[in-house]
């Protein structure tokens, strides 16, 4: 089979472009109308784009925008001498009889603009396929990322004046005033952590990080599926480490308080059975999706949630775990930081918080105070760095020797027989937010139930929380 040439003639619209020049050279004040717009190197003549450079440099120096003008900063910049481009600057104003279509031939300009880097990324797709010099997963990954940058950069401009950011935001504070109390995020089910955070918020990375057998992935399929339940959202769940049975098993446990021992072995009475039934119903009226592939990269991760977004809608995603997402990077803790850097922007992209779970260095095992901090992440990197919010879960039994509880900035002492487990299948947990950008830090108090991996808030804390908003109303 023969091979058939092709010659493509890249796009471009010269016509276009001599109209955008020359309507700025009638009218300067067009200039403010193309920034963050239009730049030199979506021209395609070399000459066109050095004249529109050279406008820029006058432009910002406040400068008058002509043929002399032009001209002499030409030749100040090196592009030529001033006599050599005089008469390409009068043909283009020739051309142009006034300026009522300038906004239609710029866009002329910026999609030829944008023709031509696709066609760059085809051939550059092309070479590497025809060289091997990526895998087919990096070839997906690298198409996807080159169309959406183009896709993405075909947006005029992201920047916005402070008199527009003001008057977005002020209409914001008026709808919370219409609406007091109500959170701004997406409800975890959760009373003080929705005070604590008003709720999950959309663009936000969130780090739920603990050592092994703590419960973090039990907490995370709580959060699943309260965030479903209460309010209807679309949950994303990536499972890394646990197959989709082993994540149904848990999640009809924490349904109907059955034990996973019981579930697991088929010892079940017959009411059990029936409430086993009554909870596959109300399973499956979530919209919760689950994705159990381990050898999953941030770029799988990326384009099924684009095409979750897209196809049913997506509201929050979950991750379990982090360091389990796999990463070309052979330098570990540089793969991490990419990783994580990647999530957020995927949060910020999808606009919805990303929820991902991370291990905690052995490191706070031999400490006294084993209490999380930030630098106990594993593999840090940028994830403190990059999470809008550092959730740390850990037992209470290893801080027995401090039992207090901080929430809302107050105190509770415990005494030593009630901070002990009631039941020996109920741990305590805390749940410690280090870090918070747009909220509050505290402890929460959580019993969980390990056997049904259920998350409730503590009845101790719950009965002291409940008397403080008691007291605050009466005030």
């Amino acid at each position: 089979m023969e091979d058939l040439q092709v010659n493509f003639v890249e796009p471009s619209n010269l016509d276009a472009e001599v109209y955008v020049l020359g309507s700025v050279m009638l009218d300067n004040t067009i200039m403010a109308s193309l920034k963050g717009k239009l730049k030199p190197s979506d021209f395609f003549l070399g000459v066109h784009r050095r004249i529109f450079e050279v406008m820029e440099t006058l432009d910002k120096a406040g400068s008058v925008i002509d043929t002399v003008t032009i001209q002499e900063y030409y030749e100040i910049k090196g592009f030529g001498k001033k006599e050599q481009i005089l008469d390409t600057l009068i043909k283009i104003l020739d051309q142009v009889p006034s300026t009522a279509y300038i906004d239609t031939y710029t866009d002329l300009v910026i999609e030829k603009s944008i023709e031509r880097t696709l066609l760059q990324n085809i051939n550059k797709l092309k070479n590497n396929i025809v060289n091997n010099k990526l895998s087919y997963n990096e070839l997906l990954d690298e198409a996807e990322n080159e169309l959406y940058e183009v896709i993405k950069n075909r947006k005029t401009s992201d920047t916005v004046t402070i008199g527009e950011a003001a008057d977005e935001y002020y209409e914001e504070i008026i709808k919370r005033t219409e609406n007091t109390g109500a959170l701004t995020g997406i409800d975890t089910g959760f009373e003080r952590l929705n005070k604590l955070t008003n709720g999950l918020q959309p663009g936000e990375f969130i780090i739920l990080a603990a050592r092994p057998a703590v419960g973090k992935t039990a907490f995370a399929l709580n959060l699943a599926k309260n965030c479903s339940q209460i309010s209807g959202k679309k949950v994303a769940f990536f499972s890394l480490e646990m197959s989709v049975s082993q994540i149904m098993q848990r999640m009809f446990c924490m349904t109907t308080m059955i034990e996973a021992n019981k579930v697991r072995t088929g010892n079940l009475t017959e009411e059990e059975k029936v409430i086993l039934g009554v909870a596959r119903q109300d399973l499956q009226n979530l919209s919760i999706y689950f994705d159990e592939s381990g050898s999953n990269t941030i770029g799988d991760i990326r384009a099924k949630c684009r095409q979750l977004k897209q196809s049913m809608g997506l509201d929050l995603l979950i991750i379990d775990y982090l360091q389990l997402i796999n990463t070309t990077n052979k330098i570990r803790h540089e793969g991490v930081s990419e990783i994580s850097r990647s999530l957020k922007q995927l949060a910020r992209e999808l606009k919805i918080p990303v929820v991902a779970l991370s291990q905690l260095s052995r490191s706070i095992e031999t400490r006294e105070d084993k209490r999380p901090v930030l630098a106990d992440l594993r593999e840090s990197g940028s994830i403190e760095q990059d999470a809008d919010i550092v959730m740390f879960l850990f037992k209470r039994s290893d801080i027995e020797d401090q039992i207090e509880s901080t929430f809302d900035g107050e105190t509770a002492e415990f005494s030593d027989n009630k901070s002990k487990e009631e039941d020996e299948n109920i741990k305590k947990i805390i749940l410690k937010i280090e870090k918070n950008r747009q909220g509050q830090l505290g402890h929460i108090d959580f019993d969980f139930y390990g056997a049904q991996s259920h998350y409730t808030e503590s009845r101790i804390q719950k009965d002291i929380y409940k008397k403080k908003k008691s007291k605050k109303a009466n005030n």
